[in-house]
């Protein structure tokens, strides 16, 4: 079985080399560099080439202030590349898992958000995330997998945990972290393991909520992180979101039911404090390394 990974230099991207390509698995990862999403043409090429079983494509526009200023352009990634994708998948008859976000909702609720919740986007990065999806089920309804993620972080790239462990492990001053905002703090890892899950248990198509278990707010998963590094969690102090005003709006409860995946058989992902717990060494070791 043959996959191909698309945005294979993002978080989840790299994440899922990890996972596969390391392995026994072969395994193809392309960056942006390498594949642009939006031309018909490369895919077309590419999958010529490859004849994948099982494409991964965590290939997005992840800039979600910048997104409110250029809607245009983000949805040409995230809707109308997903489409293509998802297009060209139907073709040559591979599996499609095409990663989502919680912000396709409105963040008004006071309970997790199961899989068939209406889709009610206060961003322009939600809106075109939103269409990919309803592209994705279009073109391909019989072979494609959503997953819905969030609050996403690992060893590479830019994230929220390792920006606080830095804070932690190389300043002494006080850091203002936002408390009213509710959702799940997923590790990478945690996310690439459950899709090769997934895959191999044959789960059925569909939505599916790849979130670690659990709910914290950004203060309380900071506060975690400083703790779990030997620093005083007492140096995390809360704030209200209205103290920081960003472009986006954010949803303000973006917490993820995970009904589908006990549907299937299969058990959630484990809670996020044992997710940080085992992945924190390896953040570690990164803080040291250029990236």
């Amino acid at each position: 079985m043959k996959w191909l990974i698309l945005g294979g230099s993002g978080q989840l991207g790299r994440a899922m080399q990890a996972e596969l390509c390391n392995s026994e698995i072969e395994c193809i990862s392309l960056d942006r560099g390498q594949l642009d999403i939006t031309n018909r043409n490369e895919i077309r090429r590419i999958f010529g080439i490859e004849k994948p079983d099982i494409v991964l494509n965590a290939a997005a526009w992840t800039n979600v202030d910048e997104a409110e200023v250029a809607e245009e352009r983000a949805s040409l990634v995230n809707a109308f590349g997903a489409g293509l994708v998802a297009q060209e998948c139907s073709l040559v008859s591979s599996k499609l898992i095409h990663i989502s976000t919680d912000f396709v909702f409105s963040g008004v609720s006071e309970v997790p958000w199961n899989e068939e919740s209406k889709l009610e986007p206060i961003s322009a990065y939600g809106r075109t995330k939103a269409e990919g999806e309803r592209q994705v089920r279009e073109f391909l309804p019989d072979s494609s997998f959503i997953v819905r993620t969030a609050w996403l972080y690992s060893p590479w790239g830019k994230n929220f945990a390792k920006t606080m462990l830095r804070l932690a492990l190389q300043e002494t001053r006080r850091v203002e972290v936002v408390a009213n905002q509710i959702g799940q703090p997923t590790s990478a890892v945690d996310l690439a393991a459950q899709i090769r899950l997934m895959i191999n248990h044959n789960v059925d198509p569909g939505v599916y909520h790849g979130t670690s278990s659990g709910s914290a707010s950004w203060f309380d998963f900071a506060q975690y992180i400083f703790e779990l590094s030997g620093t005083d969690p007492a140096r995390v102090i809360p704030v209200d979101s209205s103290q920081y005003p960003q472009q986006a709006s954010r949803p303000a409860f973006s917490v993820l039911g995970h009904q589908h995946w006990l549907d299937q058989g299969l058990a959630p992902m484990r809670s996020w404090q044992k997710a940080i717990d085992d992945v924190l060494p390896e953040i570690i070791s990164a803080l040291n390394l250029r990236e």
